[in-house]
């Protein structure tokens, strides 16, 4: 098995600067990225739901699924997932999901992968990684492609803030901001794809079987 095989989808960290530059040239919010479909690097989750167009808003459930979570520690979170992964047999998937603080510039907290299906492994703590099961949810997701930095993170999370907004009637939020990253650093920065998410719920029960833009 390749080392590209068990390297991929913890993100590599940039440092800000080099992360702004990257992102001030790579990015691109035009036609191309109505056509723009991300690069498959692993398998995504059991009934997992099919990726957010580019700066669309989209109202995405997902089912039960099961992760190792391990909280933020000096960047060293993605290798000590890594081992979990690798020790337990576990396949890489996509996405890679990191919890963000929903500050005026967002800030990452915990990393997790997600095993294939929830009955993969046993839940519980695992030396420094927890595995978790997470129930049923409903986000509101958009998505964004070029390199994941503190602005594009606030940029889409203000997108979906402007969303709730205007469906406030219908939606409230019900959980905290999180990145979904499909892409490792083998992919070129104008192609790399991740989502923003925020949980959310009904206000009113007829919108609970039913999706909105």
């Amino acid at each position: 098995m390749s080392f590209r095989s068990f390297y991929p989808l913890g993100i590599v960290m940039m440092t800000a600067p080099v992360a702004g530059l990257i992102a001030t040239l790579t990015l691109r919010a035009g036609a191309d990225d109505t056509e723009f479909k991300p690069i498959v690097e692993a398998k995504i989750p059991e009934g997992f739901p099919q990726y957010t167009p580019v700066r669309d808003v989209q109202i995405k459930r997902y089912p039960a699924y099961r992760k190792a979570e391990a909280a933020p520690n000096a960047g060293r979170a993605f290798w000590t997932l890594f081992s979990h992964i690798k020790k337990n047999n576990i396949a890489m998937t996509a996405p890679v999901e990191m919890s963000y603080t929903d500050g005026q510039r967002p800030s990452e907290g915990s990393m997790a992968f997600l095993y294939g299906r929830p009955d993969q492994g046993q839940a519980g703590p695992q030396g420094g990684v927890e595995v978790i099961d997470v129930p049923p949810m409903v986000v509101v997701s958009t998505g964004v492609r070029g390199p994941r930095t503190t602005e594009s993170v606030a940029d889409a999370r203000d997108r979906l803030k402007t969303w709730l907004e205007t469906n406030k009637e219908r939606y409230a939020a019900d959980g905290e901001l999180r990145v979904m990253a499909y892409n490792s650093p083998f992919v070129p920065r104008n192609r790399n794809y991740f989502e923003v998410e925020i949980p959310i719920r009904p206000l009113d029960e007829s919108d609970s079987s039913q999706d909105s833009n």
